[in-house]
């Protein structure tokens, strides 16, 4: 849990410094493709995480990878590899939409599904949560290869789970009694 701390720590710093300079949803864009990149790409990771690389070369590789962020963010990463929180990037952005989402009055959703919504559908599944919910969902979708079908919702600590798989074991169960 400690690194939770650290991840929030940092997340709570550079979501209030985005408020300040009124760039919040770029902040949020920047950090969710350098978080992306770094979860996606195992060999990232690996490199990032190596203690034997020197910080400049880590800098370097950022800044080659990532050419389009702000100097907030490259400022913001130099602060990371410096003390030594280049790893964390995943989580200080998990943190960071943590803390935009509560700041915004807004519910964080997760749908996971077995593959890419289209954006029709994206936006029919918002407006059915929000009105559900009665305040505006962030939707944050995740592929799961290992489902068949259906989807899974999570939203304010709760699960609604219509996959394939749940229908099946639902079924089963019945069928038992």
């Amino acid at each position: 849990m400690r690194s939770q701390e650290i991840a929030r720590r940092y997340a709570a710093a550079l979501y209030q410094v985005s408020v300040d300079d009124d760039a919040v949803q770029r902040m949020d864009e920047e950090l969710a493709a350098l978080a992306t990149g770094t979860t996606d790409g195992a060999e990232v990771r690996r490199f990032l995480a190596h203690p034997l690389i020197p910080r400049e070369t880590k800098s370097a590789f950022l800044a080659d990878a990532f050419p389009e962020t702000t100097s907030r963010m490259k400022n913001f990463l130099e602060l990371l590899i410096r003390n030594r929180r280049e790893t964390y990037l995943d989580l200080i952005y998990d943190q960071f939409v943590t803390i935009r989402t509560a700041d915004e009055g807004m519910i964080q959703v997760t749908v996971s599904t077995a593959q890419v919504l289209s954006d029709d559908d994206k936006s029919r599944l918002s407006e059915r949560l929000e009105a559900a919910l009665k305040r505006p969902v962030r939707l944050a979708e995740r592929i799961d290869e290992t489902m068949l079908g259906g989807a899974r919702i999570e939203a304010a600590g709760h699960v609604l789970d219509g996959t394939i798989r749940a229908r099946l074991s639902e079924l089963r169960k019945q069928l038992e009694e």
